[in-house]
C-alpha cells in the first residue's frame, strides 16, 4: 500500500476505465435496504460483513460467529456501535443473510452466513475484478477461477487483515469521506462518474432508496468540495471537477487491497 505501489497502479494505461468499470458495479450492485441503510453507513455495512464472513471461516473454522465476538471488533476497530452491530446483525438474520448454527451451545448462539451472503460477497469480488481486467488481465482470469475455500479462506482473511493493520481507502481521498459516511453518500458520487448525463434529485432518491431532501443535503455538500456541481437551469447534479481524481486515488486502494488478498490466495494454494 506504498505511495509508490499505488502511483503506478494509477499510471497503468487502463486505470481510467477501471475506475468507471468499478463505479458502474457500485451502482448496480448497491443494496438499497432502508432498514440497513439506517443502522449502518454504506462503508460499515461492507466492512461488518466483510469481519463476519472472516470470524466465521478464520477464526472460529466455520462454526460460525457470535454477536459478542463481532460487537468486540467493530467497537475496536471504530466501524460502529455495539449497539448497531446487534441491530445489523438482526436485520441480516431477518433477511435470510445470517442464519443460527444447527450446532447448539447452551452458553453462546452463532449465526452462520447464508448462500446468499456469500453469493454477494462472491459477487462483489468478480465486479471488482472485472474492473481490474483493465489494468491486470491474468488477475482478473485467476480470480474468477478461484475456488470457494481460497476466496472464503486466505483471501478474505487478508482482505479484512488490511483493514485491521490501518489501510483506509478514504485516507487517499480525504474530501470523499464526509459525504461517503452518509446513507447512500458514495454510491451518489460513483453514479455521477459512471455516466456522461445529468443526474436527477428525484431519480436518486428513487434509485438509492433515500428521500430527496436526503439526496438535496448530500450532493449540497458535495458541491463543496467540489465533488458535485448543479446542473445551471434543472434540478440534477454532474460530477464535479474534483471527483475523478477523488475516486481515481480512493480505487487505487480499494484495487490494491483486493489484488493483495488474491496473491495471498494464490501463495497458500502453491506453499
Amino acid at each position: 500500500m506504498s505511495d509508490a505501489a499505488l502511483g503506478d497502479l494509477m499510471a497503468a494505461p487502463g486505470f481510467p476505465a477501471a475506475v468507471r468499470a468499478a463505479a458502474e458495479n457500485a451502482v448496480r450492485i448497491y443494496d438499497g435496504s432502508w432498514i440497513r441503510n439506517r443502522l449502518l453507513n454504506d462503508r460499515g455495512r461492507v466492512l461488518t460483513v466483510l469481519l463476519i464472513l472472516d470470524l466465521h471461516f478464520t477464526e472460529s473454522g466455520g462454526r460460525g460467529v457470535t454477536g459478542a465476538r463481532l460487537r468486540r471488533e467493530v467497537v475496536d476497530l471504530g466501524v460502529c456501535s455495539a449497539g448497531r452491530a446487534t441491530a445489523f446483525l438482526a436485520a441480516l438474520r431477518f433477511k435470510n443473510l445470517l442464519t443460527v448454527s444447527p450446532r447448539r451451545d447452551a452458553k453462546e448462539r452463532r449465526l452462520m452466513p447464508s448462500a446468499a451472503l456469500l453469493q454477494m460477497h462472491r459477487e462483489r469480488w468478480d465486479g471488482m475484478f472485472a474492473a481490474i481486467a483493465h489494468i491486470d488481465p491474468e488477475a482478473a482470469m485467476d480470480a474468477g477461477a478461484l475456488p470457494d475455500d481460497r476466496l472464503y479462506g486466505p483471501c478474505l482473511h487478508a482482505m479484512a487483515e488490511c483493514f485491521r493493520q490501518g489501510v483506509r481507502a478514504f485516507d487517499a481521498a480525504p474530501e470523499l469521506r464526509n459525504v461517503a459516511e452518509r446513507d447512500a453518500g458514495l454510491v451518489m458520487l460513483v453514479s455521477l462518474l459512471a455516466t456522461a448525463d445529468a443526474l436527477s434529485i428525484t431519480q436518486l432518491a428513487r434509485q438509492f432508496s433515500v428521500s430527496r431532501a436526503h439526496v438535496t443535503n448530500v450532493l449540497q455538500l458535495a458541491e463543496t468540495y467540489g465533488l458535485a456541481s448543479r446542473e445551471p437551469g434543472r434540478n440534477g447534479y454532474r460530477a464535479g471537477p474534483a471527483l475523478q481524481p477523488a475516486l481515481k486515488r480512493f480505487y487505487a486502494v480499494i484495487f490494491l487491497i483486493f489484488l493483495t488478498a488474491l496473491r495471498q490466495g494464490e501463495r497458500q494454494a502453491y506453499s
